[in-house]
């Protein structure tokens, strides 16, 4: 009842393929039981340079839509930074060869 919509971040303006660091002073006690830290933490997390809940733009789409249902319908989004234009690209083609799509970018 609290959740109105449901954001994926799909990056984070790092270098293509390379992730980033999350500095330890950001790492609050609810990202360290997200990520499986000790907290306090002691030293600074990295971020892995892919979502683990897909690999490509079709897994995505998919990915959409069973958050979509899990959420009861809730607006599904996804937030980018675009290094390459033919990443977005693909992203769109995904889109409208599935039918299936954010509710916002």
């Amino acid at each position: 009842q609290y959740v109105k919509m449901i954001e994926i971040k799909l990056s984070q303006g790092a270098k293509p393929a390379h992730g980033g660091m999350l500095p330890k002073e950001k790492i609050t006690p609810l990202i360290a039981e997200a990520r499986n830290l000790p907290y306090p933490v002691e030293h600074d997390c990295n971020s892995p340079p892919k979502h683990s809940a897909f690999s490509n733009p079709y897994e995505m789409c998919d990915f959409i839509t069973r958050l979509r249902e899990l959420s009861g319908g809730k607006p599904v989004g996804i937030k980018l930074c675009v290094g390459q234009p033919e990443e977005f690209t693909a992203l769109v083609h995904a889109f409208v060869e599935t039918g299936k799509y954010p509710d916002f970018i």
